[in-house]
């Protein structure tokens, strides 16, 4: 009996104490709602069975953890209709894709421009949003020799203007084979201007068996042409193209040239690396406005690790490997510049080195860890240990961006780097931190690049202070208007190393750039402008004057309304720029 009223008493204690913790538990978190159609921007009609995306860029309230870079994915109905339910609050991006229409962002005001970032608070349910895809253009004609005759296989390119790191460069935009009849056929493209390429199947050879020319004399071969019969840029005619257009009749002549052959060997200078069977890559190295993305194979054979490029005009070119590991880890680069002028170039000797290798440790200011413990901070999470990458300043690519993940005790380990001069870039930051120093061999480099043209390594240090300070506002028309889809960018104007921030302006023109350090800033809103462009030290300062000038510290939130910067002004100093 007694022991029957004790198992009474606890069990009600149990029901009490369950009954007081679930009473005073927090309510969970309304879901936000997003809705809209998709419609045809040429026609205004219905796009069904288009693929929307929706990527959470921030998550929003107190203690909330960062997104872990995962997508909603919905399609639209026979209307063009599409709804996401069960959102969290935060910011988002919005995309779409359909066959036959380019791939965008929601409010891109340009194929090259960011969108309009979606804010959505707890409960909120946002409709009518009407994302309007632009309908593919398509490129097509034909390639023949100079005698209008068909060639065996070949391949097309459609490049366009574009910035890179602030540098512009023309970049691939489009590919295609050449059919057997000579046809070609590019779409998946947006509104724009291009530069078209056409090459044999020849021109990209250097596997297989070695060949050996059966005359005597000078070899020929047909050379890389641009429309319509040029062998550079310089002297292409690029062509324009609207939204939905179908250009036809483009007819390329491949142009008979002199071409040579890059013979040589692979020699392994570390030991536990095997210098045979390495797949090589032959690149042209960028001589002006033109980056070179054709690549030539080669494998090396026998014993003696040879390797044989073909079809190569005169020009400057880099021989490089996929980074490959040997014994007990050993790490095996092929980097080596070559020129090829009026002849064959023989007899080359390629080492594989370890190449340099950067070990380094990123913490918190008053934390052994990469934890924060700021109280504005209390849950916070990045979704993934920050990484660290090594971005080359010779905007290049034949250089790669050799790239680590910090692990859990913030150390990380970079191997295989070619001398060169980068800058150093980090994401996935602690939310709350700002970089506050970086070292390299003593040597505070914060504000300047990481000069590795020595070719030695050493150990890199990067202190987080968990003090960041954030600027916010809203950005207006000349009407006074709040203008959504468009990009503030906040830079520091005393140095070039510092990357610019940028952010995009959500629905109701509101922006908000974070985890900043304590300096002054200059901070302006571009109405459309290429990311890449505003990382141009020449571009911004251009823009000084129209820019505001912010002075924060630490644990500071600015709040400025910005006036919008023309497209036609951008274009203006645009044209300036060399």
């Amino acid at each position: 009996m007694i022991r029957l009223l004790v198992s009474l008493v606890a069990g009600a204690v149990a029901v009490s104490a369950q009954a007081s913790q679930t009473a005073t538990a927090a309510p969970p978190t309304p879901k936000a709602r997003l809705e809209g159609r998709v419609l045809n921007q040429n026609t205004g009609e219905p796009v069904r069975k288009a693929n929307l995306h929706l990527r959470m860029l921030q998550a929003l309230g107190m203690g909330a953890v960062q997104p872990d870079m995962s997508m909603y994915v919905v399609a639209s109905d026979a209307e063009g209709k599409f709804v996401f339910d069960d959102l969290d609050p935060g910011r988002y991006t919005l995309s779409a894709d359909r066959a036959g229409y380019v791939r965008q962002t929601y409010g891109a005001r340009s194929s090259n421009s960011g969108g309009t970032n979606l804010t959505l608070d707890s409960g909120q349910e946002m409709k009518d949003i009407v994302f309007k895809l632009v309908p593919q253009a398509t490129i097509s004609g034909k390639v023949t020799d100079e005698d209008g005759d068909l060639i065996n296989g070949g391949f097309v390119q459609v490049l366009r203007s574009s910035y890179t790191r602030g540098v512009k460069q023309l970049v691939p935009y489009g590919s295609g084979s050449v059919q057997p009849d000579g046809a070609f056929l590019i779409g998946n493209l947006a509104a724009g201007r291009y530069y078209i390429s056409a090459s044999d199947s020849n021109s990209m050879g250097g596997g297989g068996v070695p060949e050996r020319y059966g005359r005597k004399g000078p070899e020929t071969g047909y050379a890389t042409t641009y429309f319509p019969n040029a062998l550079d840029i310089e002297s292409a005619a690029p062509v324009d193209i609207a939204a939905g257009a179908e250009l036809r009749g483009i007819e390329i002549h491949l142009r008979k040239v002199q071409i040579f052959h890059v013979r040589g060997k692979v020699v392994a200078n570390v030991a536990g690396t095997d210098p045979q069977n390495q797949l090589l890559f032959l690149t042209r190295k960028n001589d002006g406005e033109v980056f070179s993305y054709q690549r030539w194979n080669a494998s090396t054979r026998g014993r003696d690790a040879a390797f044989e490029f073909r079809h190569l005009i005169p020009g400057t070119y880099v021989i490089q490997n996929n980074v490959t590991r040997g014994a007990q880890g050993a790490i095996a680069v092929a980097h080596y510049e070559v020129t090829v002028s009026d002849q064959d170039v023989n007899d080359l000797v390629v080492p594989l080195t370890a190449g340099i290798e950067i070990t380094g440790t990123m913490k918190v200011e008053g934390s052994d860890s990469l934890q924060v413990s700021a109280p504005q901070q209390p849950a916070a999470a990045p979704a993934a240990q920050p990484s660290i990458t090594l971005q080359p300043i010779q905007s290049d690519p034949n250089f790669g961006s050799p790239f680590a993940r910090a692990n859990d005790d913030g150390t990380f380990q970079i191997r295989g780097i070619i001398p060169n001069k980068y800058r150093l870039s980090t994401n996935q930051l602690p939310d709350g931190t700002y970089i506050k120093t970086i070292r390299f061999g003593g040597q505070d480099i914060t504000k300047t690049d990481l000069d590795l043209t020595a070719g030695t390594g050493g150990a890199i240090e990067i202190l987080l202070s968990p003090n960041a300070s954030d600027v916010s506002g809203v950005v207006r028309n000349d009407n006074g208007e709040a203008v959504p889809g468009v990009m503030v960018s906040l830079w520091n104007p005393g140095t070039s190393s510092d990357p610019p921030k940028i952010a995009n302006t959500d629905q109701n023109g509101a922006f908000k750039i974070r985890n900043l350090g304590p300096g002054e800033y200059r901070v302006a809103a571009f109405e459309d402008i290429e990311p890449g462009l505003i990382q141009d030290p020449d571009f911004r300062q251009r823009f000084d004057t129209q820019a505001i000038t912010v002075k924060i510290g630490e644990n500071a939130h600015e709040n400025d309304e910005l006036k919008m910067i023309s497209k036609a002004a951008i274009d203006a100093e645009v044209a300036k720029i060399k």
